[in-house]
């Protein structure tokens, strides 16, 4: 389905100059229709700011849901949980609107144990997650009233996030990629969750190694295990990371990344691998000390790329 740049109301879109807007386009939602008494033509104005997307000759404007996030079924999200409640827990994901459940049958449970959920894992609850924590889970379900959102995080990559640093960013700012986590960014420093919510999470890297506990030749790469072998391996790797202090050199570096994503946030640039690649290394290149990122927005902005 193609698009065209960006498009403001009032903007034209399309014109036939016969009158007869049929033979030449079909209106859309988000657009109206505005003839001309001098040459008898019809344009196609958009009535929202957004993009103009065509198919066939139907146009339609999909506005940009700048500050809303409209959820859909295997989108990747970074939530807070809010409350404990019988057999699940309350996600927000953004606030002002609708909270998310996570129910406890969705959840790994430690060591990757396969098994039905008993009465003393329901107790047990906020030993797994509590009020405050961060979570990164999955959208599994939308409800039928097209608001309420299910959760899960059966996969070993989402769960718990610890030891890191958290930014929130307007969700139309987060374009929909097929990959939302970045595992060993820029030179596997980093790991990256971009949230479709808008909540970003930011950590370094997690060593990977291999079941016997040495490092893997290729850090870039991960072993394919299976069930419990891996779910403990995931979870050794996770409270070493949780346990372990960040250097200066570590907290200095995660600063830069974390303003990198505060000034494409200003610039209303999409906050995308490119983008963060491109703003974090000419921010080293201008030798800016992390803090001066968000003094020289408009300059980084040069390099910023398209999504």
């Amino acid at each position: 389905m193609p698009s065209s740049p960006l498009v403001i109301p009032g903007q034209l879109i399309a014109v036939s100059e016969d009158g007869n807007e049929e033979s030449s386009f079909l209106r859309g939602h988000g657009t109206y229709l505005e003839h001309s008494d001098e040459d008898g033509s019809t344009s196609l104005r958009a009535s929202v700011t957004g993009t103009v997307q065509r198919v066939n000759k139907l146009i339609s404007v999909l506005p940009m849901t700048y500050n809303r996030y409209e959820s859909h079924v295997g989108d990747l999200v970074v939530g807070r949980i809010t409350a404990v409640s019988l057999n699940r827990w309350k996600v927000q994901l953004v606030p002002y609107q609708h909270g998310a459940s996570l129910p406890l049958s969705g959840v790994h449970l430690p060591g990757g144990v396969q098994r039905m959920r008993t009465l003393q894992d329901a107790r047990e609850m906020r030993s797994f997650l509590q009020e405050g924590d961060l979570v990164s889970a999955e959208v599994h379900k939308i409800m039928n009233d097209g608001v309420s959102v299910q959760l899960h995080t059966r996969s070993t990559r989402y769960g718990k996030l610890e030891n890191g640093v958290f930014v929130t960013v307007p969700p139309g700012l987060i374009p929909k990629r097929k990959n939302h986590y970045i595992a060993n960014f820029l030179n596997q420093q980093f790991d990256i969750l971009l949230g479709c919510n808008g909540w970003v999470w930011m950590q370094r890297a997690v060593k990977t190694t291999t079941p016997s506990g040495n490092p893997e030749e290729d850090p870039g790469t991960t072993q394919v295990l299976g069930g419990p072998e891996l779910a403990e391996l995931q979870e050794a790797q996770r409270a070493e990371h949780a346990q372990t202090p960040y250097s200066f050199q570590e907290r200095h570096n995660l600063a830069r990344l974390r303003n990198t994503v505060e000034c494409l946030r200003w610039a209303a640039a999409p906050i995308t691998v490119e983008n963060l690649q491109h703003v974090y290394q000419a921010s080293l290149q201008q030798d800016l000390a992390p803090v001066e990122i968000l003094q020289n927005v408009r300059t980084l902005s040069s390099v910023m790329m398209s999504p």
